[in-house]
């Protein structure tokens, strides 16, 4: 179960958390509600990992948590790593370089989240 947060608890989220997944979305987001799936099954595959977590954060009630946090488009998938913004190489659109991020935007397969799960815990 992907746990929804607030930005105080989140807060505390980052620090007890290896790696933690923030789903930063809005109800009336047509591809956050299709990406909700995709991160409830990847929450269910990784229970068992004390490592990986996944919570979620409604921007439409705190719109200021997307101001702070610079999210201009959801679903935006924010990555915490050891308590800070991850670095991570993203895989970029079809025929693009791949960059450096520190989030995952737009609805993507489970695949591309679990590509950053190996990056960084290897």
């Amino acid at each position: 179960m992907v746990k929804e947060v607030n930005p105080e608890t989140l807060e505390d989220e980052i620090q007890e958390s290896k790696l933690l997944f923030v789903d930063s979305w809005a109800p009336w987001c047509g591809p956050c509600v299709a990406l909700a799936p995709i991160l409830e099954g990847l929450a269910e595959k990784y229970a068992d990992n004390p490592d990986v977590k996944f919570v979620k954060i409604n921007t439409q009630d705190y719109p200021q948590f997307a101001m702070k946090h610079g999210i201009n488009a959801i679903p935006c998938v924010l990555v915490y790593f050891e308590g800070k913004p991850a670095r991570f190489e993203s895989p970029g659109p079809k025929g693009k370089k791949a960059i450096m991020m520190d989030r995952l935007i737009g609805l993507r397969p489970a695949g591309h989240y679990e590509e950053v799960i190996r990056a960084l815990l290897g």
